[in-house]
């Protein structure tokens, strides 16, 4: 048994297709069935059962599968805390991010970072829905993921910045004269925002609550689930748009972006660092965590935010 065997294995657990983890390991498929094949006689157990053109874990293999897991992880921060020792912090670090992160927040992030600490740490970013990126993180597929807020015993969960709560109308729209908003001025007008059942939905439906907002006068349409919908609707139909301000908000030359004068509006979402606390992580990634909690954030701004 030797760690190539090792690392073998763990990549054929992660990928379960001899074919895909063979052509990324740049090994050919047969080493790689041959490796297993002597890991498992060693071993005197089979690690891999085949369903069709995939293979999963057997009992045996997923108990194997922790303590190479752990291992490996272990003799890799070793290799990075003595490269560290002298002067160069190397390694891969695995972020899962929402969308809104991947296109302001997180490249700025990862270009301070690497000013800092040079650009031999490479980043590896996943892109996907905050409750699915948690869950891969607590699998132990991301180091950290940037998203919204995920409260559990073992996950670390820190603030990084808010994404405010605007609203989005036409350029001739009623309301498109206005320097900020308040819910008594949305009284009249179909107010398209985001549907209940998804994080920021139910944050709004707090945040509705919280600010006394005058329910049985407002005409909602609760049916979105992201700012690219509202602002095409707030567009092209001359409807209302209670969103957040991101980059998913897209920019057009007919639609202008007003404050909602509303206590909290500024601060309505919350984007978090979410990691577990307990996990043997590379120092590289650790120091991502560490400097993610000093960055300031860049404002988010754009010319077609009408500032108060």
């Amino acid at each position: 048994m030797n760690l190539a065997q090792l690392s073998y294995f763990r990549h054929l657990a992660k990928i379960q297709h001899y074919t895909r983890a063979s052509e990324e390991l740049h090994i050919s498929q047969s080493a790689l069935s041959h490796s297993i094949a002597s890991l498992e006689d060693e071993l005197g157990c089979s690690l891999f059962r085949k369903e069709g053109r995939n293979v999963y874990l057997t009992d045996d293999g997923r108990l194997f599968q922790k303590y190479v897991d752990q291992g490996l992880a272990a003799i890799e921060q070793g290799v990075a805390e003595l490269q560290q020792r002298h002067g160069m912090l190397t390694g891969a670090i695995e972020i899962g991010a929402i969308a809104t992160v991947r296109s302001s927040y997180l490249p700025a992030a990862m270009k301070a970072y690497s000013d800092k600490y040079g650009s031999l740490v490479e980043f590896h970013v996943a892109q996907g829905e905050t409750g699915p990126l948690n869950q891969r993180l607590e699998q132990g597929v991301y180091d950290l993921v940037i998203a919204g807020p995920h409260h559990r015993p073992d996950i670390e969960c820190k603030t990084l910045f808010y994404q405010q709560l605007v609203v989005a109308v036409r350029r001739d729209h009623p309301l498109a004269s206005l320097t900020s908003i308040h819910w008594d001025n949305l009284v009249g007008h179909t107010v398209n925002t985001y549907r209940r059942g998804i994080m920021v939905g139910e944050t709004l439906e707090a945040f509705l609550k919280a600010t006394n907002a005058p329910l049985e006068k407002l005409t909602l349409v609760r049916n979105y689930e992201d700012e690219v919908m509202l602002g095409a609707l707030a567009v092209h139909e001359s409807s209302v748009a209670l969103t957040m301000l991101t980059s998913n908000l897209l920019p057009d030359p007919n639609m202008v972006v007003i404050p909602l004068d509303v206590e909290g509006a500024e601060t309505f979402y919350p984007i978090s660092l979410t990691y577990q606390k307990k996990a043997i992580r590379m120092p590289a990634a650790q120091s991502f965590i560490d400097f993610l909690q000093t960055f300031e954030a860049p404002r988010y701004e754009r010319d077609d935010f009408r500032k108060e």
